[in-house]
């Protein structure tokens, strides 16, 4: 019976110890959400063609100024937009402008949030478009994918929805991911080897040309 009793006594205090280290604290609690940056100014948009990007965070304080993280608040900030057809923000806080108009994003956490309003105008000019073929080769019957690299007026990269592309030669080589139009989706483009030869590729939009060369092998 002794120890039977004291099997049981070691088995409480080992209850109690597990009891006591899962005790949590009490998370803090959000006082303010701020936005950074500020998103009051425009997102460009070329008429459907280029999609333009910002990324925002949501800075947490709590009521003595302190910055807190998502982890110790144990919530997740909800990012919303008023108007999703116009700008489009994820959940990792990433506002992409989609037609013209104007929006409202906002990040939200534990009732408190912030707010600031977007235009998407036409602004965004593209000043340069860039075509470096990896690789700079393809196979006779094969296909690889070429991506072109578009630069607006403020320096930043910019992202088609579609895009122009040509080769040089479609008897030796063709861009396989074309419409009727000569137009692939986004900003890059299958280009598929149909005889042996050198051709260049060219990628355009809103005017402003790239240019690449590839090689097509045996």
């Amino acid at each position: 019976m002794k120890k039977v009793l004291v099997g049981l006594v070691a088995a409480a205090a080992i209850i109690a110890a597990c009891s006591s280290d899962n005790t949590t604290a009490t998370p803090p609690v959000v006082a303010s959400v701020t936005m950074v940056p500020a998103l009051d100014t425009a997102l460009g948009g070329d008429t459907m063609l280029v999609i333009p990007t910002a990324q925002l965070a949501a800075v947490l304080k709590d009521a003595n100024g302190n910055v807190l993280s998502v982890i110790q608040t144990g919530q997740t900030v909800d990012w919303t937009s008023s108007a999703p057809s116009v700008a489009r923000v994820g959940q990792n806080g990433k506002v992409r402008g989609l037609t013209l108009g104007s929006a409202t994003i906002t990040a939200a956490v534990a009732g408190k949030s912030d707010s600031a309003a977007t235009t998407v105008d036409s602004l965004v000019t593209v000043v340069s478009v860039s075509v470096k073929p990896t690789p700079d080769s393809v196979a006779v019957g094969k296909t690889v994918q070429l991506k072109a690299t578009l630069i607006g007026a403020r320096g930043d990269t910019l992202k088609a929805k579609k895009m122009f592309w040509a080769s040089s030669d479609t008897s030796l080589a063709i861009v396989s991911s074309n419409d009727t139009l000569g137009v692939s989706p986004g900003n890059t483009a299958a280009i598929k080897g149909v005889k042996v030869g050198s051709v260049t590729i060219t990628a355009t939009i809103a005017g402003v040309s790239g240019t690449g060369s590839m090689k097509v092998l045996p």
